[in-house]
């Protein structure tokens, strides 16, 4: 990885952002969706308020588990997977991850904390046919602007982790439940 490459990565990240701007200004109206921001902070980053773009204690935690336990599981901050959707690079690499977190630090200097988390639900997968916000809506008859119910916005976040798949027939939709269930769970527990 050279600093060419991440000044590329930053170049079309901002140029993403840019093409992003009135739309993002649009939802960042919308009262509605600070609830469904909420349940994403509780499911994909429960600091992201207070880190700088990547989450220290979660790498370490995942280090750890994978040392120890041998558990594969995720230490990607909202900025993280938000520059992971800007820049279409999903490989399993160190080299991504590294480049990842200082596209995610300097992602604070071009967004707000909100700003980023209504993008990454703007662009975000929730399975198939249901990319970006607007589409998961429309799934459950609903617009931009009309309230969410915490099971709607439960749902609709537990598909980060597990997107919807094609078929109707699939072990997913029991992993959506139940993950939507405990979104809701500490939800209330945490007002």
């Amino acid at each position: 990885m050279t600093i060419k490459e991440i000044k590329f990565d930053l170049y079309k990240v901002k140029d993403s952002i840019n093409n992003e701007r009135e739309s993002l200004s649009n939802f960042s109206k919308l009262e509605n969706l600070n609830k469904l921001i909420i349940f994403l902070v509780i499911a994909e980053d429960k600091r992201f308020y207070t880190h700088i773009g990547f989450d220290i204690i979660a790498i370490f935690r995942a280090i750890r588990n994978r040392i120890f336990y041998n558990k594969i599981e995720g230490a990607s901050t909202i900025e993280q997977q938000l520059i992971r959707v800007l820049t279409h690079q999903y490989e399993r690499t160190f080299r991504r991850k590294i480049k990842e977190i200082v596209l995610a630090i300097k992602l604070k200097e071009i967004l707000t904390k909100k700003e980023i988390a209504l993008l990454y639900l703007k662009l975000a997968y929730f399975g198939t046919n249901k990319q970006g916000l607007e589409n998961i809506l429309h799934s459950y008859n609903l617009k931009l602007d009309d309230e969410l119910s915490d099971e709607v916005c439960a749902s609709i976040i537990a598909r980060l982790k597990y997107p919807e798949p094609k078929s109707k027939i699939s072990n997913k939709h029991l992993l959506i439940n139940k993950r939507t269930n405990y979104l809701i769970k500490i939800y209330k527990k945490n007002g």
